[in-house]
């Protein structure tokens, strides 16, 4: 009957998430019907596109795939507010099916024996043969489904499910595109799948401007790193002196590239210096393996030019900048929404600190692999290039302090209280960072032996799994940084991205426990982070419908809270 529930668990996480997205949208339709916000631009937009005209409001500053989509459905569902904003219910659900199918692409590429839906029963029957009381549940479709709902459940892309706005579409477009991207056969590609990269491509460019960073940049900088031969060796070679490792890598024209768990600094610092050699020496090899990605970037610079501007209306308010912190604010993002996720981290930094009685409360010990406390050059050259940042590069833009319903409001209140305030958070966003960093490079935890006739069983489907490697965060933070840094305005809504891709590629950490003499291996972290993303959500959404308050300005006019 376990087994069965596995099998069947996405087709029931699917029902209970669109069932929640259709409630809340159900919920916030009845209290609030009339557009709200930024709905004052997109609705009648919309509204003037079902109608054939296709005028532009130069308020709006993002492409009109929104309305388009509006468009198409008008013959059928028309175009009101209430079916305009059940778009996006549509939009949200498809995220989580496509989340859920990355996360078997992810795993699948990671770990070609990874049980799929017809092999998932036979797996587990051959194993409790063995012993009945092992049930092994690291990777199996309960998981899966589990980290499903929790990548569509952040609260700034769910909450948006109920509204009209741009993001959870935008979203859809641009896993669609990282699907196809993990799609791929081989890191050439073929014709087939350059066409199906280009035209998906188009399509979540039409939704965002900066999704040109992640349907084009972040699939380029993974492509290049797949078609650069990797030096298999780098056990054996991170006890050599680095200089020789560097050396050798030249000579044989391969990467150094070390899972995250064992990548320091240098390790870093190798990386690069080993990956522009060897791309240098295949030029044309690169260049065909990422062509479809050179055309979304050709098209995108030619709408560039043609449009004078990154945005399409209101230009002055929205002009690009140099703005670094951003790529500060993205570490409290992470660790706020994904706490439950860097206990795993967490836990491998006090272990050593904690008291033999309360270690006994856990049931794995942490792994032994790579290093357990922040090293400190990479700590200090983090903290101070935060502080030179937030000192010499803080921007505070006008919208941020000018509008009360948004939290980013309070955020920046708060650490504009005392001029040292901003300072004072730079060691918080490098503790958020290393734990967010930590969490992609979580190696398998072993559970303790409490059973020594079982020891030789296997207790983590994904111990044979290839860990992520440090070249992925390089790529990611790079492609972060280019999608972010440019923006002047801090919301919430510009990580939802990097976030879920973030969170896709967070490794599965199971721990063992016993029900009825049957042991079992699942990561308890994913459904404290499912309760964790719940009250989150359902705090926001309260104060949403709830907690209205009115402006001097604007007498009777109700004003809500909102991301």
């Amino acid at each position: 009957m376990l087994e069965n529930w596995r099998v069947a668990a996405p087709q029931a996480a699917s029902s209970l998430f669109a069932a929640a997205a259709a409630s809340w949208a159900s919920v916030a339709g009845g209290k609030v019907p009339q557009p709200y916000l930024d709905e004052f631009f997109h609705v009648p937009q919309a509204q003037k596109y079902c109608k054939g005209d296709y005028s532009w409001d130069p308020k709006i500053t993002t492409p009109p795939g929104l309305y388009l989509v509006a468009k198409l459905f008008q013959p059928i569902f028309g175009c009101s507010t209430k079916v305009l904003r059940y778009q996006n219910v549509l939009a949200i659900i498809l995220v989580f099916h496509t989340v859920l199918h990355i996360l078997r692409l992810v795993r699948e590429q990671v770990d070609p024996q990874w049980p799929t839906k017809d092999s998932i029963e036979v797996t587990n029957e051959e194993k409790t043969k063995r012993d009945p009381r092992v049930n092994l549940d690291g990777k199996t479709p309960v998981s899966n489904a589990l980290s499903a709902v929790n990548i569509s459940l952040l609260p700034p892309l769910f909450f948006f499910a109920a509204l009209y706005y741009t993001d959870v579409m935008s979203t859809a477009a641009v896993l669609l595109s990282y699907q196809v991207f993990l799609h791929k056969k081989s890191p050439t590609g073929d014709i087939r799948n350059d066409l199906f990269t280009v035209l998906i491509g188009i399509v979540a460019l039409f939704f965002r401007q900066t999704n040109i960073f992640w349907v084009a940049v972040f699939p380029a900088g993974l492509t290049v790193v797949q078609v650069l031969e990797k030096n298999e060796s780098w056990k054996q070679m991170k006890e050599r002196n680095p200089a020789t490792i560097v050396q050798e890598c030249w000579k044989t024209n391969t990467v150094y590239d070390s899972p995250v768990y064992h990548a320091g600094l240098l390790d870093v610092i190798m990386l690069v210096l080993t990956i522009a050699p060897a791309v240098l020496r295949k030029p044309l090899m690169i260049l065909r393996s990422i062509a479809s990605y050179i055309v979304l970037l050709v098209l995108f610079a030619g709408f560039v030019t043609w449009n004078g501007s990154v945005v399409l209306g209101d230009k002055s308010a929205h002009t690009a900048t140099i703005h670094i912190p951003q790529m500060l604010y993205i570490w409290p993002y992470i660790s706020l929404f994904s706490a439950p996720i860097l206990l795993g981290p967490l836990y491998r930094i006090v272990s050593p600190f904690m008291p033999p009685q309360l270690k006994k409360v856990f049931s794995y010990t942490p792994p032994k692999q790579g290093p357990n406390l922040p090293e400190l050059l990479p700590a200090a050259l983090f903290i101070a290039g935060g502080l030179a940042a937030v000192h010499f590069n803080t921007i505070v833009h006008p919208y941020t302090l000018a509008d009360n319903r948004h939290y980013v409001f309070y955020i920046f209140r708060i650490l504009l209280r005392h001029p040292a305030l901003k300072y004072t958070a730079v060691p918080v966003y490098y503790i958020c960072a290393y734990l967010s960093i930590q969490a992609l490079g979580s190696p398998p935890i072993e559970p303790k032996d409490t059973k020594p006739e079982i020891k030789t069983l296997p207790t983590d489907l994904s111990a044979k799994a290839k860990p992520c490697q440090a070249s992925f965060v390089l790529v990611w933070l790079a492609t972060t940084a280019l999608s972010v840094v440019t923006a002047p305005l801090v919301e919430p809504r510009y990580f939802i991205i990097p976030w879920i891709i973030w969170r896709l590629h967070v490794p599965y950490l199971p721990f063992s426990f016993t029900i009825r003499g049957k042991q079992y291996s699942q990561d308890l972290r994913l459904i404290v982070e499912t309760v964790w993303l719940l009250v989150i959500n359902q705090v926001v959404q309260y104060l949403f419908l709830n907690r209205t308050f009115t402006w001097p300005s604007e007498p009777g006019k109700i004003q809500r809270f909102l991301w």
